[in-house]
């Protein structure tokens, strides 16, 4: 099967549209360039569990101050985040009827683990993520740019942790080992890596019977790392994909631009193929036409930040936004864009706690309920510091009530993936 055949057959795409990337960017010297080194196990025969559960997945939003000064130099707020989540993973929702549990299955970081690749904030990260491995639930993270050692302006400079230390592909994939058992049928297994790092990998979870792909994308990732992870969707044609990257959304709902106050010029990140922004990941090396993406999860933006607006559709900037997007593919699935990132409240570390101005609600998970049999797909956001959960944005912030002591629910929309209706 030539390169152009084997596009047209797994990737959706028309043929004008396959010679227009060919032509752009080189496509066809990546794209099947196959997995490197971890990357080549493929996953056959996972045990399915009942189907229909609802389960949830937990988001952490740019950990960073935890891991640096919030509340002090040792992390306890950043362990004590991970214990919630094992101690709440059965928490009743009960914001709509009927109530159901959450049953956390899985938990998606989206970069930023520390804010300096100092040794005592790696170690904070390190014992507060652990908490997760030691009561079996599963969690794979990308890197952001705080993750990087003197910024990302090349690849070389990963810090330590993630080239060869804990959240190394060597080192996660061991954890992973031949799969971690979830309970109650459910499983979570390695997929591979892009190379021995942990800046692009792949996992997969097995969950009331439907299987999900998770890509952890680097930073703003190349098109090396984009055309590995093409390959790796399609080779799990039969999973949800999904794609976890530090900075995708803004704060304003839209996608980053390379010229963005955080985006990728900022950084003095070459363009393609060194590196891409959002919108060159979507439209340019094309992750508009893959057929199996369901969802792309981010944080990294600030309320401050000035984006640019080429689809005229930003909104007031907010801790969370969730943004769906049609894929071009040929199933012209809605992709759900999710960010979410409270950084800006942990590095405020306030001791006392405001439901107007968002003081003290530091330490947040996003907290994303997959409801199989109802077809529907629902997001909360709780600060595990002080119990109160977010809102949608005061038309008066910093002014009116963006937090509530009463657990709040954001949305809740049809959602499918791959499942026949």
């Amino acid at each position: 099967m030539t390169e152009l055949q084997y596009v047209l057959k797994d990737g959706g795409l028309t043929p004008k549209r396959v010679l227009k990337k060919l032509s752009r960017r080189g496509f066809g010297t990546t794209i099947l360039s196959g997995l490197n080194g971890a990357a080549a196990s493929r996953l056959t025969g996972a045990p399915r569990a009942a189907s229909g559960s609802d389960f949830t997945i937990a988001i952490i939003p740019d950990p960073q101050y935890l891991a640096e000064y919030c509340p002090d130099h040792s992390g306890p707020y950043y362990a004590a985040m991970m214990k919630w989540i094992v101690e709440n993973k059965n928490m009743v929702f009960s914001s709509r009827t009927p109530p159901f549990r959450a049953n956390i299955k899985a938990v998606v970081g989206v970069g930023d683990c520390v804010n300096a690749t100092a040794d005592y904030q790696y170690k904070n990260a390190e014992a507060a993520w652990t908490i997760l491995d030691a009561n079996s639930i599963a969690f794979t993270t990308p890197p952001g740019n705080h993750d990087y050692s003197g910024g990302p302006s090349t690849r070389g400079g990963l810090g330590a942790q993630f080239r060869t230390g804990y959240f190394s592909a060597d080192h996660r994939s061991s954890v992973y080992g031949s799969g971690i058992d979830l309970g109650a049928g459910d499983k979570a297994y390695w997929v591979g890596s892009h190379d021995r790092t942990g800046a692009n990998t792949a996992v997969k979870f097995v969950i009331s019977g439907i299987k999900l792909l998770i890509l952890a994308m680097d930073f703003f990732a190349g098109n090396a790392a984009w055309s590995w992870a093409y390959h790796v969707m399609r080779k799990n044609s039969d999973c949800e994909c999904y794609i976890a990257t530090h900075a995708w959304l803004t704060t304003n709902g839209t996608q980053f631009q390379r010229t963005d106050t955080y985006g990728p010029q900022a950084y003095g990140m070459g363009a393609a193929p060194y590196s891409n922004s959002a919108a060159e990941a979507w439209s340019a090396v094309g992750v508009d036409t893959w057929s199996n993406l369901c969802g792309i999860f981010s944080g990294h933006d600030l309320i401050d930040s000035r984006n640019t607006d080429p689809s005229g559709t930003a909104v007031p900037a907010w801790f969370w936004q969730r943004v769906p997007v049609q894929s071009i593919s040929r199933r012209r699935q809605i992709v759900q864009q999710l960010f979410a990132n409270a950084q800006q409240i942990d590095a405020g570390c306030s001791s006392s706690v405001s439901r107007s101005n968002g003081a003290g609600q530091v330490a947040s998970v996003f907290l994303l309920s997959r409801r199989p049999k109802l077809g529907l797909l629902e997001g909360r956001m709780i600060s595990t510091h002080s119990g109160h959960w977010f809102e949608a944005r005061s038309t008066s912030f910093p002014s009116g009530t963006s937090w509530s002591a009463s657990e709040r629910l954001l949305f809740s929309v049809p959602f499918s993936g791959l499942q026949k209706r």
